[in-house]
């Protein structure tokens, strides 16, 4: 009953490398997926080469067809976008050429028209265009016959209707060779028919769109079997025999071989219709007998649901394994980008016996080593600070404690205020070093005990300077400068260094300022005693708003009421 149990507990335990965990299972896979390939190809040699040529044709024309008819619909969207964009029937009965063309080539063009005619009621042809790749933009398009002449255009301005609406599709000869265009009525906002729309694209961007999805020779006939476009160098048109057994079997379709002229393909002819039933000629699909043919459609649809399957499967074990190995890695490296923005608090799950949970551990010990020396570090940084103030104090007479005092009132009002986190500790330590300035002050002057004269004051008031240009080459206080920088503006401007007025005025030095003037005027000076709380508070009041900011002023007056204030 206990062996079952510890032999889990050890194999779990077990040391089992991260190149083992990754490769195992996907050797395993790569078995499955080649035994199911080797059956699959054992069952392809096994048939019929003729029949899979055969099959592979007809597919390769199905799915020609069904780009053709994707183009048809890409065209019937772009035509409707046309005819329907605001301004265009107005600007068709108004017959403005420019307007109608701001609006509808940008259209157009993000839509990758190749070819777009805008028609009056009458026929007459406003827009001609058709894209030119050299420009990368839309030049005139010439015709070798005017649109209205063509049936199908000729139906979407009398506004005539089939069973498949009142879009009609049909061929136009240009300079360029035959475009295929879809046309469609445009009517103005109270439903009369003011023009017509027509979106194109030429038959050899057919051609080569359709060869490039399926890898085959693409030819289009018109009715008479005659070529209109071919990725063939030269087309072979068909013959009376052909046309005669296509009329006759236009579903069926008919197959000829090309001979040695075209690489000795076979061609498979099936009747072109678009709008699922007008006919505008036919369509010839080749392929060499040589070509590596895929499987029936039988066989197809089984090595599908099959390579599917095990394409699924590959995936679906794939995201299990990669997420059970890369969720700690993930961990890892979130908890590294934390640590590098400055958060050491951050620590890792150490789970398993691998690669992975020995980096855990180490980074745990690293985060907790980089922690310990940032606090060692912070309290050297801090009892520094507290020296240089003491040391402030002490040269210039202050009371003992004056420096640690207001830094301990200025940030209690702080507090008061909203205030939080870092913003706490800036305005701690500049509060502590708000006279350290004064230690490029000669004893001359900051140890006078009679009144200073013009120069003298000029000389003292520098002090916040020095503590500025000393400051600034500390980046550790650099954010801590705006109290020794600032406390001595005043809310009216009338302060100094830099005559600073209202908020322009840094925050925490406003606060600073009436926490400042408070303890001076409560501590006894060798030059006068301490005033009274009340005496003081009056003070502070009066000054609100000349001295001090008064929103400042009135929360250390209601700090002080409260007795938080000490």
């Amino acid at each position: 009953m206990v062996a079952g149990p510890t032999m889990i507990k050890r194999l779990r335990e077990a040391y089992i490398p991260l190149f083992t965990q990754i490769t195992v299972p996907y050797i395993l896979l790569a078995l499955l997926i080649a035994a199911g390939g080797t059956y699959v190809v054992t069952r392809l040699i096994f048939q019929s080469l003729e029949e899979r040529f055969l099959n592979e044709l007809i597919q390769t024309t199905i799915i020609s067809k069904q780009s053709l008819v994707r183009t048809e619909e890409s065209l019937l969207a772009a035509q409707r976008l046309a005819g329907h964009t605001i301004g265009v029937a107005q600007a068709i009965s108004a017959g403005d050429t420019e307007l109608l063309r701001a609006l509808v080539e940008p259209g157009a063009f993000n839509t990758g028209l190749e070819a777009l005619a805008i028609l009056q009621a009458d026929g007459q042809a406003l827009l001609s265009l058709g894209l030119d790749d050299a420009s990368n933009g839309y030049q005139e398009l010439s015709t070798l016959s005017a649109y209205s002449q063509q049936d199908f255009v000729h139906k979407a301005l009398t506004g005539a209707e089939d069973t498949a609406g009142d879009k009609f599709v049909g061929l136009v000869p240009t300079q360029a060779g035959q475009y295929l265009f879809v046309s469609g009525p445009v009517y103005s906002a109270n439903g009369e028919l003011v023009g017509a729309a027509l979106a194109g694209v030429s038959l050899n961007t057919l051609s080569v769109q359709v060869r490039a999805e399926t890898l085959a020779q693409v030819s289009f006939y018109d009715n008479s079997g005659f070529p209109l476009s071919s990725s063939f160098e030269e087309a072979m048109p068909l013959d009376a025999f052909q046309l005669s057994d296509l009329r006759a079997h236009p579903e069926d379709g008919v197959s000829r071989n090309l001979g040695s002229a075209q690489s000795g393909q076979n061609e498979l002819i099936s009747a072109w219709q678009v709008r699922d039933t007008q006919a505008l000629g036919y369509l010839g699909i080749a392929l060499a007998p040589r070509f590596l043919v895929q499987a029936s459609q039988f066989t197809r649809e089984n090595t599908l649901v099959l390579m599917v399957a095990s394409l699924l499967l590959v995936i679906l074990i794939g995201l299990l394994i990669a997420n059970y190995i890369s969720r700690p890695i993930q961990e890892l490296k979130l908890a590294a980008q934390q640590i590098a923005a400055g958060n050491l608090q951050v620590s890792v799950p150490e789970q398993g016996q691998n690669e992975i949970s020995v980096l855990s551990q180490s980074f745990n010990a690293m985060a907790k080593s980089l922690r310990g020396s940032r606090r060692q570090l912070f309290k050297a940084y801090d009892e520094t600070i507290e020296g240089w103030a003491q040391a402030t104090d002490l040269r210039d007479h202050e009371t003992e404690g004056h420096s640690r005092r207001v830094a301990d009132l200025s940030v209690q009002l702080a507090k008061s205020l909203g205030l939080h986190g870092a913003d706490l500790v800036h305005l701690y330590r500049g509060a502590l070093l708000h006279d350290i300035g004064k230690i490029g002050i000669r004893d001359e002057i900051l140890l006078k005990p009679g009144k200073l004269d013009a120069e003298e004051l000029l000389q003292m008031q520098k002090h916040p300077v020095l503590a500025k240009d000393f400051l600034e080459k500390i980046e550790f206080l650099q954010p801590a400068m705006d109290v020794p920088y600032a406390h001595h503006e005043r809310w009216d401007g009338s302060g100094y260094p830099r005559g600073l007025k209202g908020t322009d005025i840094p925050l925490s030095a406003r606060i600073f300022a009436v926490v400042d003037v408070w303890d001076a005027l409560t501590s006894d000076r060798p030059y006068r005693r301490a005033w009274s709380r009340a005496e003081t508070l009056a003070h502070i009041k009066e000054q609100s708003g000349k001295h001090f900011d008064p929103a400042m002023a009135q929360a250390f007056l209601e700090m002080m009421q409260a007795g938080s204030g000490k």
